[in-house]
């Protein structure tokens, strides 16, 4: 039985394609059920909604979290409004991202696909293009940066380090490079609030060694 491989480049498009087409989407964070009406016709519904206007409860179906599911006959993201608003926010996200991406799922798939779609969602909830641009202009990416300038949690905050710092990105072709300067220019004004730019800027790092490390790791 051959592996299947999670297709980064796809996710990675799809994502991009989201963060310049969309209306909802220009500063962070954003409002991710603006984001599922703009791209889709998914209504999002709390499982608290859902009990008490259709009597069913929700947490029967095994998530705690969030699940999708056909409903007359369109598709409802239930999410669960007692986790953390950024739970919540990731929770939504990751089942619209199944869909958007067209995932089917099965037994043997499952995991690359819950994969992609933790890349898709991190990818537009903390844009690769602007933590760069940001590490660019002196800024230190750590896990508090990232929670707090792009509202996410401390976990997704860490994974999306992790994620990072693992991958290169050779495999970008030259019409994806173009998403990174568009994606910049979009984006320039929330840039320069967090970070203004500066001829100047002072890096962060203290030692040649992890300086040249880094490079290494972000081209």
């Amino acid at each position: 039985m051959t592996s299947e491989n999670p297709n980064w480049k796809k996710v990675m498009k799809k994502a991009n394609e989201i963060l310049l087409k969309s209306k909802s989407i220009n500063q962070f964070p954003f409002k991710v059920k603006a984001v599922v009406k703009e791209f889709s016709d998914i209504k999002c519904c709390s499982y608290k909604r859902a009990l008490d206007q259709h009597g069913v409860d929700i947490s029967d179906f095994g998530s705690e979290s969030a699940i999708i599911m056909d409903y007359n006959p369109k598709k409802i993201i239930f999410y669960n409004q007692e986790k953390p608003k950024t739970h919540i926010r990731y929770s939504i996200l990751h089942e619209f991202g199944h869909i958007i991406n067209q995932h089917s799922l099965t037994q043997n798939n499952y995991g690359v696909k819950e994969i992609e779609t933790n890349f898709f969602v991190a990818q537009l909830l903390m844009p690769q293009q602007l933590i760069r641009e940001f590490q660019r202009r002196g800024e230190k990416i750590d896990v508090n940066f990232l929670s707090q300038t792009f509202g996410v949690s401390h976990m997704a905050a860490q994974k999306r380090i992790e994620t990072l710092t693992k991958l290169n990105f050779d495999w970008l072709s030259l019409e994806e490079e173009q998403f990174n300067d568009w994606i910049l220019k979009k984006f320039s004004s929330f840039l320069d609030t967090v970070r203004p730019s500066s001829v100047n800027n002072i890096d962060w790092f203290e030692e040649e060694e992890d300086l040249e490390n880094e490079r290494s790791l972000w081209r």
